[in-house]
């Protein structure tokens, strides 16, 4: 029964995830259209000893998902080593160990180590929110100083440089990365498209797709990004007022979601003996699953909630 429990709830936790992933899906294959596109484009007006591909990254050879999760770290402004994993790994191991010690129950570690993957989910999606705001709110400045250098007559890869040097972090270091790309041979919007490419954001998406019909097309490429800038520090604030009016409701969500967790599993430690019958006798196993499934399906429905506002 315990074994059939434990599958039951990793089950469910891939649900969840297989329907966030079909929920979100619509709107990532949109965007991955509309950019594949304006890359089509590019392509059609470059010439053709333009048209090579571009440099392979440094980590491109590693095992396809070490190379998302170290994409995963660098948008959550942490380092891509091993000792990030172990941390990690470490934490939900002990973790599970004081809850199997405290509870007398195996079955307790893989409810424990759910919560806490969903925890380190959170916390890194914070994390994650924190510097794409940093970035976007960088991001008009920057092209501010490139169009005072655009106006006088510099060429865009020269305003890139140039501007590059009075930018902070975090946006100084994918600049850098795309300065890196560019000595070693490659475009201004191709080396923009590698070093932007584990952040996943629209607007330097945008950008180096704007860099490439300046570069290949031609024009005023500083009426381009004043534009551009314009409508960033717009989206911004538009962005900001939006996530006022909704706060409130979100972070209702939040508490509903989390507080009957939050609370079983303290009352849970606190008082193992209280919570005894739930974990060792086979009506306190259907319980325990029905109130799993629950907590899920109503999770999935106030993300659902939150998401639409």
């Amino acid at each position: 029964m315990i074994q059939a429990l434990a599958l039951a709830a990793l089950a469910l936790l891939l649900l969840a995830g297989a329907i966030e992933l079909w929920w979100g899906s619509a709107l990532r294959l949109q965007h991955r259209k509309s950019m594949e596109n304006i890359e089509q484009r590019l392509v059609a007006h470059a010439p053709a000893e333009r048209r090579t591909m571009p440099p392979r990254l440094p980590g491109q050879r590693k095992r396809a998902l070490l190379q998302r999760a170290d994409g995963l770290l660098m948008r959550a402004d942490l380092p891509a080593n091993r000792a990030i994993y172990a941390v990690i790994a470490g934490g939900g191991v002990l973790l599970a160990l004081v809850a199997w010690w405290r509870i007398g129950s195996a079955l307790a570690m893989p409810l424990v180590l759910g919560l806490y993957g969903a925890l380190v989910w959170l916390w890194l999606r914070r994390r994650i929110e924190k510097q794409q705001q940093k970035l976007l709110a960088q991001l008009p400045d920057f092209l501010d100083g490139m169009i005072r250098m655009t106006s006088v007559g510099n060429s865009l890869p020269m305003a890139f440089q140039s501007t590059t040097k009075s930018v902070a972090m975090p946006l100084r270091r994918v600049l850098d990365r795309t300065l890196s790309s560019m000595h070693a041979g490659a475009d201004l919007d191709q080396a923009l498209a590698m070093a932007s490419r584990p952040y996943h954001l629209e607007e330097l998406s945008l950008l180096h797709a704007v860099f490439g019909i300046g570069m290949r097309v031609g024009g005023r490429a500083d009426h381009i990004l004043q534009r551009m800038s314009d409508f960033m520090r717009d989206h911004a604030h538009a962005r900001a007022e939006l996530k006022a009016i909704t706060s409130e409701t979100r972070m209702s969500a939040w508490v509903l979601a989390l507080l009957p967790v939050a609370v079983s599993v303290f009352m849970t430690m606190v008082d193992p003996a209280f919570f005894k019958p739930m974990f060792h006798e086979p009506l306190g196993h259907r319980f325990l699953l029905i109130a799993l499934a629950l907590e899920v399906s109503g999770g999935l429905l106030l993300y659902r909630l939150a998401k639409s506002l």
